[in-house]
């Protein structure tokens, strides 16, 4: 059944789904190789993080985060322009840009082990300073550098707590430098996954015709869910941040999903 929102009805359901808190936000640049940094977005409520989460936006990922929070690129990705909704359910987010030596951006990296290190040093982190379990939510192309890690961190004191990926790459192209998601070894997750999904995805690499490569995987995952999310306001092209590939008009419905998975 569809049901027709008022603006006002909108902001009032919302306002029940995301209670109001008060938050920080911090630029850090955290040591994690020989001579290498990772800057990141730290934002946390004011109040003990119920949950943490790594926050992996997709395309080339070179935010370029400014020493005073603002970005000179994807402020308006998917996860980006969504962080308040996440720390207003009490789950404090690391914004992750590129590292001190790939100012340029991630493709052809994302696969790394020096990759794998950045996103390693940043749960340690992310968990020394929230105290809680941490999360690594991928969109888009963020999905191959969160599967990878997952895969290959396993089960290690470093490795995250729990996956999420929202418009995963379930095929592989060859005008993209990068893996899909399939090319990892999902059997080998023993973590919570959440796999997030618009039926009208526009994207060729994110078809969601393409979805069972991913999802028929996760065979050892102890706790599972796939959301296909559909509607919204898409805005200009497909694949843009505001189409349906970036969840354009559904920022609500799809941060519910994540949060109530990770906060279960």
């Amino acid at each position: 059944m569809r049901h027709a929102l008022t603006a006002l009805a909108l902001v009032a359901q919302l306002a029940l789904i995301f209670p109001a808190w008060a938050e920080t936000s911090t630029v850090v640049d955290l040591p994690t190789r020989a001579g290498v940094t990772q800057r990141m977005l730290f934002v946390s409520p004011d109040t003990q993080p119920r949950a943490a989460a790594v926050l992996i936006p997709g395309g080339h990922g070179a935010l370029k985060i400014f020493d005073n929070g603002s970005l000179g690129w994807g402020d308006q990705g998917f996860l980006v322009r969504n962080r308040g909704l996440l720390v207003q359910q009490g789950i404090a987010v690391a914004i992750i840009d590129t590292p001190s030596d790939r100012r340029s951006g991630l493709a052809g990296f994302r696969d790394s082990d020096e990759h794998r290190s950045d996103l390693e040093a940043t749960i340690r982190w992310l968990r020394s300073r929230t105290g809680g379990p941490v999360w690594l939510i991928g969109h888009s192309r963020g999905t191959e550098s969160a599967a990878a890690a997952s895969v290959r961190l396993g089960a290690s004191p470093a490795g995250p707590d729990g996956l999420v990926l929202a418009a995963p790459i379930s095929s592989e192209s060859s005008f993209v430098k990068g893996r899909s998601v399939p090319h990892f070894q999902l059997e080998k997750l023993q973590l919570p996954v959440l796999v997030l999904a618009h039926q009208n995805d526009g994207c060729s690499v994110t078809a969601p015709k393409d979805l069972p490569l991913v999802t028929d995987r996760l065979t050892g995952s102890p706790r599972k869910q796939v959301v296909e999310l559909t509607g919204g306001q898409p805005q200009g092209d497909l694949c843009a941040h505001q189409g349906t590939h970036g969840f354009g008009g559904l920022d609500g419905p799809a941060m519910q999903a994540i949060s109530e998975f990770i906060l279960q």
